[in-house]
């Protein structure tokens, strides 16, 4: 009952939030720095069949698409997100699907399908149970398959709750059960969400016996300070992103 009320609210909040969040990404920390970090880690997609779990307004979906990728499927659990989707340009080997982490496997453009890479970015932590997500995207994956995530840092959150309770970094590190904390992009949203630790990402994704092949925290970059220095600030208080790309054997 307590994961389906937590679902509930993510997607009350991301309606909330889906148009402001698609503006804010214009001159935005995603674009700047955590995308081209994120494509860096996908390698070579051309020819592959891509699964974009969380895929949010679909630009990135769209980006593998249009450059290279056999065919891709991009879901997220978002109706406000979903309209942003209509935008795109009409790509024969483009699709999106409403849907969740607990019923991703059972969607028709999903199931009973393989896909040579999966990337989730940014979407992880809502999942209701992190190690049974993991464990449901590495059975999409086709052998030889590589899945790549991109989560908020957890030093951001201890950071964040620091400010907010007053608990001291290693306390609020530690505390990693569903915590609810004002959306940087719209403050009077509140998102809540597991607050993972490291160990508990590489661990997941460890259980399912896939092969940790690389680790990312990309930093600020001096571009991303002329161009948008109060984001640049926010960066350095708040850390960034941990990105992880892992390799089903064949």
């Amino acid at each position: 009952m307590q994961d389906e009320l937590l679902e509930s609210h993510a997607a009350e909040a991301w309606e909330a939030l889906a148009q402001v969040y698609a503006a804010s990404r214009q001159v935005s920390a995603d674009q700047l720095i955590e995308w081209p970090a994120q494509l860096k880690m996908c390698g070579a997609f051309q020819g592959k069949r891509v699964l974009d779990v969380g895929c949010g307004t679909g630009d990135k979906a769209r980006f593998f698409a249009e450059h290279g990728a056999a065919e891709v499927v991009g879901v997220d659990p978002s109706q406000g997100f979903s309209q942003n989707w209509k935008g795109h340009p009409d790509c024969s080997n483009l699709c999106f699907a409403l849907g969740s982490f607990e019923n991703l496997a059972t969607l028709p453009a999903v199931a009973s399908r393989n896909f040579d890479l999966i990337v989730c970015f940014q979407a992880l932590m809502y999942a209701a149970s992190l190690a049974e997500a993991v464990q449901m995207l590495r059975s999409l994956l086709a052998p030889g398959g590589e899945l790549v995530i991109s989560v908020p840092h957890p030093f951001r959150f201890a950071i964040l709750r620091n400010e907010i309770e007053g608990w001291g970094h290693g306390r609020a590190y530690q505390q990693t059960a569903p915590y609810r904390y004002p959306s940087p992009w719209k403050e009077d949203v509140l998102l809540e969400h597991a607050m993972p630790r490291i160990s508990d990402y590489i661990n997941a994704i460890a259980a399912t016996g896939l092969r940790i092949e690389a680790v990312d925290e990309p930093a600020v970059t001096e571009q991303f300070r002329l161009i948008a220095p109060e984001k640049a600030v926010w960066m350095d208080r708040y850390v960034g992103i941990l990105i992880l790309r892992a390799h089903l054997d064949e």
